[in-house]
């Protein structure tokens, strides 16, 4: 028999996937961290060099090969994608663990560029492992549970990757000089998160009749179009490229953050600082997929977007106090769950079935898109601060010393300098030491500058150049920032670069981010203008109601739509109106004058409600045919209630001009409790299929009572049915 999507959360299949891509994930990271770790104390990279180039190795893939990642989970069963990606990982640890071996011995760069290429091959196996893990969800879980599920599948792909980053940065300082044991563990890791993915069931192969195209983009230019026409597609790809740009400039600020502290953060301590965001993430992500209940609940994004501007802005004021800015962070991670739950379970849940993985595949691409574009807004406004004066130049005295390197001494072998004594032309012996470095004995005390720090100029373009060596013509410069006198080494003949006093920027970079989720925000709300009456309901109703949406493969992506209902109150109408991923009109009938509903009410009324009560005359049927026609036109969404048998002659009339007008698409659509009785009602909206031309009133209501029927009585098997 075929697998069934799930109406739980402990079925095997889901726990098997949980737990294989958490494992990929922390490998994919652990081997990006400890990859750069080993090139810079190998000497082949700078730190600098390392920071730069090893998210392009692990993130290229995501945009090469998002054609060929989509079709595979398309074209095949996700099922064998991931098991075939999983063993794909012990194979690419094993060749990590032969660079880390050969970079033991003379082989040492060779050691450490295949370390570096298996950060690529990791990258790789992540990009085609991503649209099969996200496209699997929905054949794994009834559409009910699917917010849930993601809540624990963000929160777990979140915590892997914080967690892979910090442990790389481990393994790195506690098996320095003996790397082959990362290489051993991350094996293990891989070998476990295999067996775990043998735990997955088969899933039938949605699109197996496609053929890989020749021309690779062309796919990619077709699911872009697809993904842009789509108005639930649009939003939910926008919103994650937004969220994916973010993790970037954040990363890259706290990093600078870091290096303007007296002393500086090292890696591992910033690391560790922006690993607080996890502990926001693994409390946020699964709460949002409770409170979605049985369906997604767009109204969680603006609450998840005010809740990380009112975070990043209390980063911005408090970035000096690092109890605050942890607190900070772990607040940005809470309500970033808010944020990217609900966009996450709409972009599967929507995207048609026999194209997910390609379409998951071409969001990441999205992604890598805002990735770059966070990079290179990161740069510019670094250059930005220099012109205005924020990052004001530190005056420089430069030729402290010229001369030859008289001697060395490192850390370890591959480590930073610790010790530097320069044979100046003027001949005396002067000797610099780093912090952490103790004075040798046969320099005159005289000589010595205790307590510095010394700084070295690589340049990118002398990534394959010898490192510093005895004999070497140098100089050194000097400069003071935050009350330390930090020494700075380059080859002679080499102009002296500048030196920026950083310490103000991070807090206007974190102001900035505020500003600019302010934005996307305001970005969101113009695609779906009712976000926050959303929220707002979904603050009311909740722990009233169960609500789960039935039926949502009927509901188009895209075009006019009208909707033919039961809904007669403000709550039925912004129940159906809150499952929808849609904008939604609704032209609400009162026979009766309602004065219920306070603020939730005036704010539906100045977005999405046009409420006809009393005795309604023909001059208000002619302005509700206006807007309706204007929301129509737009390609949006109209919900009309048809339960009152004293107004069937003005709807009929009312429904045939629009849809002659539009060609809007005709759906009958019930909303109401299978338990009324209930402390907490099983609310239910089933939309059916589209009715046919010249179906009247009476049509729909009777079809309407059909889905209310099939719905009580196939309520249990509707989450399975409903997809």
């Amino acid at each position: 028999m075929a697998f069934q999507p799930a109406a739980k959360l402990t079925n095997r299949t889901f726990v098997g996937l949980i737990v294989a891509q958490f494992l990929a994930g922390f490998n994919d990271q652990a081997l990006h961290a400890a990859g750069m770790f080993y090139a810079i104390h190998q000497g082949i990279l700078t730190e600098a060099q390392a920071i730069s180039l090893m998210p392009i190795l692990f993130y290229a893939p995501w945009a090469i090969f998002c054609t060929a990642a989509g079709h595979l989970a398309d074209h095949y069963s996700k099922t064998y994608t991931l098991i075939f990606w999983k063993i794909a990982e012990i194979v690419i640890a094993l060749i990590a663990l032969a660079g880390f071996y050969l970079g033991t011995g003379q082989g040492m760069a060779v050691g450490a560029w295949i370390v570096l290429s298996t950060v690529f091959l990791m990258g790789t196996h992540a990009a085609f492992f991503a649209p099969a893990k996200y496209g699997a969800m929905p054949e794994i879980l009834q559409p009910h549970v699917l917010s849930r599920g993601n809540g624990i599948l963000e929160s777990t792909t979140f915590l892997a990757a914080i967690l892979g980053t910090v442990a790389g940065g481990m393994l790195s300082f506690q098996f320095r000089d003996k790397e082959e044991w990362i290489g051993i563990i991350l094996i293990g890791l891989a070998v476990f998160g295999a067996v775990a993915s043998f735990l997955i069931a088969y899933l039938p192969a949605a699109n197996p009749t496609r053929i890989l195209p020749k021309n690779i983009f062309k796919p990619l230019f077709e699911n872009l179009k697809v993904l842009f026409t789509s108005k639930p597609l649009a939003l939910s790809a926008l919103g994650i490229a937004f969220f994916i740009f973010m993790v970037s400039y954040m990363r890259a600020t706290m990093y600078m953050h870091g290096q303007t502290r007296n002393p500086h953060w090292d890696e591992f301590k910033t690391s560790l600082v922006v690993a607080t965001v996890a502990l926001g993430v693994a409390l946020g992500s699964p709460l949002a997929g409770y409170l979605s209940g049985g369906k997604v609940e767009l109204g969680l994004v603006p609450l998840g977007c005010l809740g990380m501007i009112a975070a990043t802005l209390l980063a911005g004021f408090e970035i000096d106090h690092t109890g605050m800015l942890i607190a900070a962070l772990v607040i940005i991670g809470f309500f970033s769950g808010f944020y990217m739950v609900p966009l996450y379970t709409n972009l599967q849940h929507r995207a048609p079935k026999a194209s997910k993985g390609d379409l998951v595949a071409t969001s990441n691409f999205i992604n890598v898109t805002g990735a770059i574009a966070a990079s290179i807004l990161f740069f510019l406004l670094v250059q930005a601060s220099r012109f205005v004066g924020i990052t004001p130049m530190v005056p420089q005295v430069d030729r402290d010393a010229v001369g030859s390197v008289d001697s060395i001494v490192r850390k370890d072998k591959h480590g930073p300098i610790i010790e530097l004594v320069i044979d100046t032309d003027e001949g005396l012996n002067r000797y610099y030491r780093a912090k952490k470095g103790s004075p040798q004995p046969h320099i005159d005390p005289e000589d010595w500058i205790e307590e510095e720090v010394i700084d070295f100029d690589d340049d990118l373009l002398e990534v394959f150049s010898s490192r510093l060596q005895k004999g070497d013509r140098v100089i050194v410069s000097k400069y003071t920032l935050h009350g330390v006198t930090h020494y700075y080494l380059r080859p002679e003949g080499q102009p002296l670069k500048p030196v920026y006093n950083n310490e103000g920027l991070p807090r206007y970079l974190f102001l900035g981010a505020a500003v600019m989720t302010l934005v996307i925000l305001w970005l969101l709300c113009r695609k779906l203008p009712d976000f926050f009456v959303r929220t707002l309901f979904w603050l009311k109703s909740i722990g009233t109601f169960q609500l789960k949406a039935v039926g949502m493969q009927h509901l188009p992506t895209h075009g006019p739509v009208l909707l033919a209902t039961n809904c007669e109150g403000l709550d039925d109408s912004l129940q159906l109106v809150s499952v929808t991923d849609r904008y939604t009109e609704v032209v609400l009938v009162e026979p009766h004058v309602n004065q219920n509903g306070g603020l939730l009410r005036k704010a539906a009324m100045k977005t999405s409600l046009l409420l006809m009560s009393g005795h309604i005359t023909p001059e208000q049927w002619a302005k509700a045919r206006e807007k309706a026609l204007a929301a129509l036109n737009k390609g949006d969404m109209l919900a009309i209630g048809v339960t009152h048998p004293d107004h069937d002659a003005e709807i009929d009339a009312f429904i045939a001009q629009l849809r002659a007008q539009t060609g809007a698409l005709l759906i009958p659509v019930f909303c109401g409790p299978l338990d009324p009785l209930a402390s907490k009602p099983r609310v239910r909206v089933v939309f059916g299929d589209a009715a046919p031309e010249g179906a009247t009133v009476a049509d729909l209501r009777r079809e309407i009572n059909n889905l209310a029927d099939w719905i009580r009585k196939n309520d249990d098997i509707a989450g399975a049915v409903a997809h």
